[in-house]
């Protein structure tokens, strides 16, 4: 073996042990989410002049969004010298056809979360219940019956809900799949449910169970990360701290430590009084696209070891730059490699889990209160951290 063949020769360390998954659970379809139609807000609509059409629009947005149009428009009429449209009589106008529309735009609604119970998100039939309770809307007796029986419809849909929340948890558990269970435990279908004594001992025990000293430091920050937000967190309570940790696992600890003070402990970490409540991790861009994305930004023109002038140095007056210069194939593809790479941040409506609270040993005849997130995030594991 030569000289040069040695050195490429790679030195392997100690093999990981191996690892068998559990087997998947079929998931659930995804809710959808309401579809109302328009009949009955075009028929309110074509029964106004003409004239009136574009500010009956207008107020179904809201009067804010009346005054913000009519300002607009008279600040643009003034520039031209024209007279100004009479605030008062379009805010009077505006507001008199107001429930007409939102009455129809209300039954619009109804008519298609009736239509559509089976498969619908429960937070749409909730708002259209809370909406029937508008005095403008509850003032006629046809749309009180009708949310009446909205009501019905919505106490049946949330107890079939609660009941596959916990067979699905319960599920879990039976595959041996605990984070997963864990993060379906935080996903309660309504607010202030009761997450059931023995399932709660008997998913606070997996959990520990999964943390022993021969788990990596990344399984304990896995578990950590799901079971800070379940009812029973407070049963989580493992005995021995794991053989390796890491500063990535002291930084999850001193995070989560509000929620799980018995577990900062075990790991030596110390949680100032002070330290708010954490929130669920939003999930990020993957590292390999994040890899990726640097390796072409450092491949294009203007990265390192290029011979391109810089964009701030002039181009010289006797060469002129032709009308349209083709991209080169290098910056090309670094332009679309971040075009596709996601996003750090996610949006505004992104989905939030409220966590609950549970007692340390929950006697027999009491239950763990939880509490409904704005919209649950996907429960999934990984092979490796479950």
């Amino acid at each position: 073996m030569t000289v040069a063949t040695a050195a490429k020769v790679r030195v392997r360390g100690p093999r990981r042990p191996h690892f068998e998954a559990p087997p998947e659970l079929p998931k659930r379809p995804k809710p959808k989410r309401l579809r109302p139609g328009k009949a009955r807000r075009n028929e309110v609509l074509e029964s106004i002049p003409e004239g009136q059409r574009q500010i009956a629009e207008l107020a179904l947005q809201g009067m804010a969004a009346v005054r913000s149009r009519l300002a607009e428009e008279n600040k643009k009429l003034a520039t031209e010298g024209k007279p100004t449209m009479p605030e008062a009589s379009v805010l009077k106008m505006a507001e008199d056809l107001l429930p007409r529309l939102r009455v129809a735009d209300w039954l619009d609604r109804a008519d298609a979360a009736q239509r559509q119970m089976e498969h619908l998100d429960l937070r749409d039939v909730r708002s259209v219940v809370a909406a029937g309770e508008d005095p403008v809307v509850a003032r006629d007796e046809s749309t009180r019956a009708i949310n009446e029986q909205l009501k019905q419809e919505l106490a049946k849909k949330q107890d079939l809900e609660l009941k596959l929340w916990l067979e699905d948890v319960d599920a879990a558990l039976g595959v041996g799949r605990s984070i997963r269970a864990l993060r379906l435990s935080s996903q309660p279908p309504k607010a202030g449910v009761m997450f059931p004594p023995e399932l709660a001992r008997k998913l606070g025990a997996a959990a520990t169970a999964g943390l022993t000293p021969d788990d990596t430091a990344d399984r304990w920050a896995a578990v950590m990360e799901a079971g800070a937000f379940s009812p029973v967190r407070t049963l989580i309570t493992p005995t021995a701290p794991p053989q390796q940790i890491t500063d990535d696992l002291r930084k999850t600890a001193l995070r989560l430590g509000p929620l799980l003070p018995q577990i900062a402990a075990l790991l030596g970490v110390e949680v100032p009084a002070d330290t708010p409540r954490p929130k669920p991790l939003r999930p990020g861009p993957r590292r390999d696209v994040k890899k990726k994305t640097a390796a072409r930004r450092e491949d294009t023109p203007t990265g390192r070891g290029s011979d391109r002038k810089p964009a701030s140095e002039p181009e010289p007056a006797s060469e002129p730059k032709p009308a349209s210069e083709p991209k080169l194939a290098s910056e090309a593809s670094a332009s679309t490699e971040q075009a596709e790479a996601p996003n750090d941040e996610m949006p505004a409506n992104a989905p939030v889990t409220v966590e609950a609270e549970a007692p340390a040993e929950p006697p027999a005849d009491t239950t763990v209160e939880a509490e409904a997130p704005a919209e649950a995030p996907a429960a999934s594991d990984d092979a490796t951290t479950n």
